[in-house]
Parts: C-alpha cells; structure tokens; sequence
C-alpha cells in the first residue's frame, strides 16, 4: 500500500492525460493498421476471385473454340447431306421423267402397231379392189391419215371459226378504197358544226386516227383473249364477241347519218375489239379441232379468210360499187355480215375437245365432240394423246401471263411467238394494205389504175394463200416462212428502186409509164410472198409451240403484240412516206432481213409434231437444231413422230469414235427406212433410238457379237407357223441392228442418262 501511494503521488494528472492521449493514438493507429489490413485482406481475396475468373474464362474459351470447329465441321456435313439431297432429288425426277417417258413410248407404241396392222389391212384390202397401178398411178397412199381425213362437221365448225378472221381482213382493207370520201366527210361534219375549213394535215390526222383506232381495240381484244378463252371457252368466246361485231358494225354504217366522224371511230374501235378477240379464239379453236396430219393446211385457212375478206372489202370499195360519198357507209357497216352470220353457225359447232377435257376435265363431253368432228366412235387415241399431254402439263394447268414471262421453259418459245408476230407486221405488209391506193397513185398511175391494182392484191393474196394450204404441211412452217421473208426482202428492194428510178428520169414519160408497172409488180411479189409465209404461219406457230395450259396466255401476248405492231405501223407509217419519200421501204428491208435470220437460227420446226413433243423441245432443253430437218423428227409425210426423250438428244460423233463407243451403248439401234416407210411415218422411232423394225431379216441370235457390222444380214428365218410373234415384233421378218452403228464417216451413240 506504501509503495501504490508513492507511485501515485509521483504522477500528477497532466501525465495521466498524457498517457491518455498516447493511448489513443495508439488505438487510433491500431484501427487504421487494422482497416488496411482488412482492405489488404478484401484485396487479396478479390485477386484470387479474378485469377480463378480468369482461368475459368480461358478454359471457357478454349471450349467454345472446340465448339466453333464442331459447328463448322456440322456445317460442311450439312452442306454435303444437302447436295446429296438435291442429287437424290434431281435423280427422282429424271426417274420419273423417264417413267412418264416410257409410258408414253409404251402407249406410242401400242398405237404404231394398231396402226400399222390397220395399214396392212387397208393394204390387203385395196389390193384386192383395185390393181396397184391404179393406186399408183392416182398418187394415193393408204397411210393412218385416211382415218382422219376431213368430215363434214370438222368443216362445217372450220368454216363458222374462220368467219371472225374474215372480219378482220375486211376491216383491215375496207378503210383504204373510200379514203378521199372518208375525208370528204370529215371536212363537211367540220364546216358544219364550226363555220370553218380543216386544214389537210389535220384532215390527214383525223384520218390516220380513223386507221389507227382500229388497232388499238385490237390490242384490247387480243390481251383479253386469253382470260375469253378459259372463262368461256373457244366457242363461248366467240359467241360473245360477235355481239361488239354487230354493235361496232352499226355505228361505223350509222356515222353519216348522225352526221358525226367521232362515231366512226367510236365504231372502229369496237369493231377492233372485236377483231383482237377473233385474232387470238380462232386460231387457238382451229389448232386444237384439227388433226395432227391436217392442222397446217387447216390453219392456212386463217389467213385465207383473212385475203378473202380483204378482197371483198377492195372489190366492193370500188366507185362502181360502193366507193362513193353515199356508199361508203354502207361499205363500212356490211362488217355485220360475218357477225350474224357466225351468230347463226357457231351454236351447231362443238366446243374445243382440249378445252373440254384438259380445262373442264369434261372426258365424255369431250369425246363427244370428237366423234362429232371425226365422224367416227374411235376417238380413243385422240383422247389418250390428250391425256398425256395433260399429264406432262398437269404444273401447268393454269397459267397467268406472268407466270409465262417468269417461266424458264416457256420463255424462249414465248420469245419465238412475240418475234414470228412482229415479222408478220414489222414487215410492212400493213403499209400495202392501208395505203396501197396511194403508193400506186405516187408511183405514177391514176387513180382508177391505183384502185383496180390495189383490188389485184387482194386476188394474188387469195390465190398464193390457196397454194399455200397443202405446201404447208408437206413443206413445213419454218421452211416457208423463210421463203416468204427472203422473197419479200427481195421485192422491197425493187420497190424502192423503182420509187428511186421514177425520181430520176421523171421528165422521161416513157420511163415513168415503165416505172409505174415495175412499182406495180414488185408489189404485187412482195404480197405474194407474204401469202405464202409470213401471212398464215405466226398465227399457227404460235399455238402450235405451247401446250395446253400457257397457250391461252400465250396467244393473248403474241396478239397483243401483233396489235401493237399493227398500230405503230399504221400511225408512223405517213410520217415515214413524208420524210424518208423513195427510201420508205428500206427501214422494212432491214426488219426482214433480221426476221430471216432468226427464224434460220431459232424457229423450229413443228411439222408433224403433237404439242406435248413440241413442249418437250424446250421443256428438257432439247436441239432445236435437229428440228430444221423434219426428216430427223417424223419422216416427210408421216403422221406423227415419237414423245421427245427427257433424256436430251442423241450425240453424234466422226466414225473415228466408233470404235470407243461401241461397247459402252446399249439399246439404241438404227433403221432403214423403205419408201413405203417413209409415207406412213415408219421410221420416227428408230430417229429417237428406240429399235424399229424392216423387212429381210430375222434378230440375230444371243451369241451374236453385238459389234457385228450392221450390213451384215442372216438368210430369212420366217416364224413358225401357229407362233404368235411376240412384242415388238409385227408379222413378218426383221431386221436388228446393233446398239452402235455407222453410215460413212458418221456414228450414232445413245442418250447418256448421267446425274
């Protein structure tokens, strides 16, 4: 107790806070050693969370790098499972190509050898009434085509059908011969109504519209055909376009009375409505009533109609007749004529069978109308042709016009119909028929020369088209349309030429008088030349290049198109006559000339050709080469020709190759084909190799090499008696040829069916 005392006396209070002070400085320095030191320890321990984060992140890295690579790898197998797909696909549908093909060929096939045994009937049987000679000396061959010849009922429906065609070449020719007295009126109407003159060139205008407004309803018409067609049908169709033939008819005849040219060409531009409707229904009803051996010389008719009523138009224009101020209205309103009167006919005709059974699916109303037509009960192989080409063209079955301009198969022969139109009318036929009284009137002859010589268009038009009708189908559309496009090529040139030589020697009298008949005779050719192709077959070639499905649309393109060229030749043609003077042809001999050239490189021809084979050339890509030569698809004269193989055509080769190809080719054989072969169309299956089958020797037995030579034949081996001969084999002995052979420096090898 002593000693606490003492210590506590020796510390006085100052110390005491002293130490205080010290001591919490002390635990004020404590705190903050502590505070970092717990911020030491936070710090740490978030550096260890980092580092672990940032381990975890490099081996989450290195996985989805590994799963990038797995992606990429799925990615290249999806790739190749994908292309394996498409080529599993593209084989399934060159396996069903080829099954729809041999279908076909089977059906083809069973049909040739009825056929054929028909044939060997009808042979046997005319052998036994008539001697040979006679037969021989008559030119007449007893081909399938005897079967379907013409009837009454197909002839009665042609001629109601062509009556619309009619329509349009009166129409077209009947504004030309009274053209002074049209103007004449239009002066009057004018006077009349304003106190006042018309100047020429406005009486020239009002004139070129009266022209022109024609051809602006026939665009009209013709783009509508198409949606006629398929809503009413062929027949429907034209049934209710006579009703704008009456109605336009009767404002044209009833103009003068109401004293008023805006009806006139109120009338004419009906009227032109009218005649774009017939443009596209007639020959689309034609095309699909006639028969295949018939349809080229039955299409002619269209433009035959046509010349007729251009030439009924010329002759009735005439002053003597009609061509008068006081006869020209009744000149222009006889277009009711042909309206009332297929008014009449066209009820007893029947309705397209394509249409029916193809656009209806009416089968027993459409093998009624066949039997009708071909004025038989076996219609059965039209019915099955039709069938097949309905299922070839079942995708297609309704077709709008953009569909056709969008579809790749249908494209191009769309483009060859829009051309084959324009060569029709960028031709400058239309420049003859509007304004042919006043080129001969400017070549130097008189007024009353200039009408008769325009009346002997209309003849030679009428004349050549006849000529024409059975070239048509034993020639073929391609070749002449050639011929025709060169020959007016040709006379163009002298027309020109004769406008340049009456400039020059104009002061000589005899000169001009020399001038006046070569103007008149070169156009004279020229419309000569245009009867025999381009005046008949763009109408034709055109129907005939599309199936049934996109030939509607088709064929409302292709008129449209016509029109339209029709109008711009019409409108620009006086301007053209006012500038260019003598050289007004030259622009046209430049489009024919271009026109020649590409139906020498891209028309084919359809001579002989079903639609589903015409489709096929296209459809699957084929050489329409080989098709400039008919004799490589159904032999001059025959009755038809085999379904276009899927497969592509046929390689040709130098004989140098045969050697190589010879043991790689199977099946495909070649014939030789007899005179008699080649008028009954014998000869079609052996072109598309398939084996085809002559006279003379037997097959050759397994053991033959099948490199024999081909000229190599067995003595005949005939079939023993009461064997039936088994398919393909008809009665008599024939004659194999190996799956490879030569003929000179040239071989033939398959179709190779590769994917």
């Amino acid at each position: 107790m002593d000693w606490q005392y003492e210590y506590s006396d020796g510390i006085t209070a100052a110390d005491v806070s002293c130490l205080q002070k010290q001591v919490s400085v002390m635990s004020s320095n404590l705190s903050a050693k502590l505070d970092e030191l717990q911020r030491g320890d936070r710090h740490l321990e978030t550096t260890v969370a980092l580092h672990e984060i940032r381990t975890q992140l490099q081996e989450l890295t290195r996985s989805v790098e590994s799963c990038q690579s797995e992606v990429c790898e799925v990615k290249r197998d999806m790739v190749a499972i994908r292309s394996e797909l498409d080529t599993v696909q593209q084989v399934k549908e060159e396996i069903e190509e080829l099954r729809e093909y041999v279908d076909r060929l089977e059906e083809h096939t069973h049909r040739r050898k009825l056929r054929l045994l028909q044939q060997n009937s009808l042979l046997r049987d005319d052998a036994e009434s008539q001697p040979s000679a006679e037969l021989s000396g008559a030119g007449l061959k007893p081909t399938a085509q005897v079967r379907q010849g013409l009837t009454f009922f197909l002839c009665y429906a042609i001629g109601a059908a062509v009556l619309g065609m009619l329509q349009f070449g009166y129409n077209t020719g009947v504004i030309n011969a009274p053209e002074q007295n049209i103007e004449n009126f239009m002066k009057d109407v004018y006077k009349n109504r304003y106190n006042e003159d018309l100047s020429e060139e406005t009486v020239k205008l009002l004139y070129s519209v009266g022209v022109s407004i024609f051809a602006i309803g026939g665009m009209l018409g013709g783009f509508s055909g198409g949606l006629i067609a398929n809503r009413f049908g062929r027949k429907g169709g034209l049934l209710l376009n006579n009703v704008m033939g009456v109605g336009g008819a009767c404002l044209m005849g009833f103009a003068k009375i109401a004293n008023s040219y805006e009806l006139l060409f109120l009338g004419r531009f009906i009227i032109g409505v009218n005649c774009g409707l017939n443009t596209s229904l007639v020959p689309m009803y034609i095309t699909e009533i006639a028969p295949l051996n018939l349809r080229g010389g039955l299409g002619t008719l269209n433009q035959l109609a046509v010349t007729i009523g251009l030439l009924l138009s010329q002759v009735l224009g005439i002053e003597q007749i009609l061509g008068t101020d006081d006869g020209w209205p009744l000149l222009l309103g006889l277009a009711v004529c042909p309206a009332v009167l297929q008014l009449v006919l066209l009820p007893m005709c029947p309705e397209s069978p394509r249409y029916l059974l193809m656009t209806k699916h009416w089968e027993e109303e459409a093998r009624k109308a066949l039997q009708r037509l071909r004025a038989s009960s076996q219609v059965e192989e039209d019915i099955e042709e039709m069938r097949a080409e309905e299922r070839a063209q079942s995708a297609e079955a309704s077709i709008s016009m953009t569909e056709l301009i969008c579809s790749p198969t249908l494209r191009q022969p769309l483009f060859i119909g829009i051309l084959m139109q324009l060569s029709q009318q960028l031709s400058g036929i239309n420049a003859v028929f509007y304004y042919s009284t006043e080129l001969f009137i400017s070549s130097g002859l008189t007024g009353e020369s200039a009408k008769f010589a325009t009346i002997g268009i209309g003849v030679i038009m009428f004349f050549m088209t006849l000529v024409s009708i059975p070239m048509m189908d034993k020639t073929g559309r391609r070749t002449l349309h050639l011929y025709g496009l060169g020959g007016m090529f040709i006379f163009s040139i002298f027309i020109t030429i004769s406008f340049l030589i009456k400039e020059f020697f104009g002061y000589v009298q005899e000169m001009i008088d020399w001038m006046s008949y070569l103007s008149v005779v070169s156009t004279l050719g020229f419309v000569v030349f245009f009867a025999v192709g381009p005046g008949s077959i763009p109408w034709m070639i055109t129907a005939e290049l599309f199936s049934q499905g996109p030939r509607p649309a088709a064929m409302s393109i292709a008129v449209l198109v016509n029109w339209m060229a029709n109008f711009l030749v019409g409108i620009v043609f006086p301007t053209m006559k006012t500038h260019l003077e003598n050289y007004t042809f030259l622009p046209f001999s430049v489009l024919l000339a271009i026109f020649w050239i590409f139906t020498y490189r891209q028309v084919p021809e359809t001579k002989n050709k079903t639609f589903e084979e015409i489709s096929a050339i296209f459809r699957h890509g084929g050489d329409r080469r080989s098709m400039r030569n008919s004799s490589l698809y159904g032999l001059a004269g025959a009755s038809e020709s085999l379904p276009e193989s899927p497969v592509g055509p046929r390689r040709v080769s130098t004989a140098s190759d045969c050697a190589a190809e010879v043991p790689a080719t199977y099946g495909t054989t070649t014939t030789t084909v007899t005179e008699s072969d080649e008028a009954d169309g014998v000869g079609a299956m052996g072109a598309m190799g398939v084996p085809e089958l002559t006279p003379s020797t037997p097959p050759p037995s397994p053991s033959q090499s099948p490199s024999a030579s081909p000229m190599t034949s067995a003595p005949p081996s005939p079939a023993p008696s009461g064997e039936p001969m088994s398919p393909p084999y008809l009665p008599g002995s024939c004659t194999w040829r190996p799956p490879s052979s030569c003929a000179g420096d040239r071989c033939v090898s398959p179709p190779r069916f590769a994917v």
